[in-house]
């Protein structure tokens, strides 16, 4: 069974190995040095305006390790046709889940080694804590999240939903205790409850580990691979993911405005399909949402300016998949229409949606500023960057992806 798994996790590895290549592009690389970038002179700045004694940035610190100790499910990489060639083996694959347990280990513990590695500098300049203490502290997360993540892979197993809900209600109580008394008292104490609740939860699952729920299991999994897969499709197309198509008729205004005529045969294909599909529409309220967000907190005229044509960057370059979305469909080959009106369409729609974009950052981005001279400059870049983007990145790209 350790082989069937080790076997299972290549192929795995491999599938999402072509996938993080789109992912990983320099593109994102570059946002990802920009970004943190600023947010790292941004942070040190802030931690500098804080009195040393400030027990409320240690009770943030305490929430947000609380709010990332879930991350990361038990990955079983089980398959629907395991219920019928797995089933008599079931008995056997203690062996399977314990190579499954240790693999979803992985992820957890890096997200909580960064996170925790961001965060040391505030507890340091805000409380008793030392710079050496980082390394109980990550031990302690780290046993947390191995007691955690035992309690999930319950979810496999024929157990009440009853008796898995109180028991993460009390774990996490627990949990809360643990970090608390690790961040407020004394590390070595809040490392030894950690140890304790470890083997405690041990201990109960020993009792309650039963027969597995082939369906639930296999349900879970395929969730699992859904969220990742939903997240690779905002680089490039998945196909393991099939779009939702809503009716939207509150946009039909919007859609109206275009004239179904032979001039705008893709800009009506490309709207509609915008506007009434799942994955396009979602990833742009997303990202405006989350660009407003920042840049409300944001009083750097220059940290603003880069931040807001960042996001613009990165909404466009995000939609422009958009452009081969009707490239399989035998119809659009039929149009008596140019190839040339699919990139001006693409032109149009971003225009469109990018300003709208750029003007709701300016407005966050007005209230977040104090002068004039500010909130005027980062009106004007914000809306020189969706004309640049549009007019000259957007058609060296489409050439890039034809050829």
């Amino acid at each position: 069974m350790r082989d069937l798994f080790k076997k299972r996790l290549g192929n795995h590895q491999r599938h999402m190995q072509k996938y993080l290549r789109y992912v990983f592009n320099d593109h994102f690389v570059l946002i990802c040095v920009f970004l943190l970038g600023g947010v790292g002179l941004y942070y040190s700045e802030f931690i500098k305006t804080l009195p040393n004694h400030f027990w409320p940035a240690a009770a943030g610190v305490l929430i947000i390790l609380l709010a990332i100790l879930p991350i990361g499910n038990f990955a079983t990489l089980m398959q629907e046709a395991d219920i019928v060639f797995l089933l008599p083996k079931e008995r056997a694959l203690k062996d399977y889940f314990k190579g499954a347990f240790y693999y979803s280990l992985l992820l957890p513990f890096f997200v909580e080694l960064l996170v925790l590695g961001f965060l040391m500098p505030l507890l340091v300049a805000t409380t008793n804590i030392l710079f050496p203490t980082f390394f109980v502290l990550l031990a302690s997360m780290w046993c947390l999240k191995f007691a955690q993540l035992k309690l999930t892979t319950l979810k496999i197993y024929q157990v009440s939903a009853n008796f898995l809900k109180q028991a993460e209600i009390v774990f996490f109580g627990v949990a809360s205790i643990c970090l608390a008394v690790g961040i407020f008292f004394n590390a070595f104490i809040g490392f030894a409850l950690a140890v304790i609740t470890v083997l405690v939860v041990q201990q109960i699952l020993a009792k309650r580990e039963d027969n597995l729920d082939w369906e639930k299991m296999i349900y879970l999994e395929k969730s699992r691979l859904h969220r990742i897969y939903q997240f690779i499709n905002l680089f490039t197309d998945v196909p393991e993911i099939t779009a939702t198509v809503k009716r939207r008729a509150y946009l039909d205004g919007f859609l109206q405005s275009i004239k179904p005529k032979q001039n705008n045969t893709y800009l009506y294909l490309y709207a509609r399909r915008f506007a009434r599909g799942s994955e396009y529409s979602g990833l742009f309220i997303r990202l405006v949402v989350i660009g407003s967000l920042l840049l409300y907190f944001v009083h750097d005229v220059y940290f603003s300016l880069g931040l807001g044509i960042l996001f613009i960057y990165m909404i466009g370059f995000q939609l422009i998949p958009l452009y081969n979305q009707f490239r399989y469909m035998i119809l659009t080959q039929l149009y008596p229409v140019s190839s040339q009106q699919k990139a001006k369409a693409l032109q149009s729609l971003l225009l469109i949606l990018l300003g709208i974009a750029a003007f709701v950052f300016a407005i966050i981005a007005n209230i977040a500023l104090s002068t004039l001279s500010d909130r005027f400059l980062v009106t004007v870049a914000y809306f020189l960057m969706v004309i640049f983007f549009t007019w000259w990145y957007v058609p060296s790209r489409l050439k890039k992806m034809a050829s």
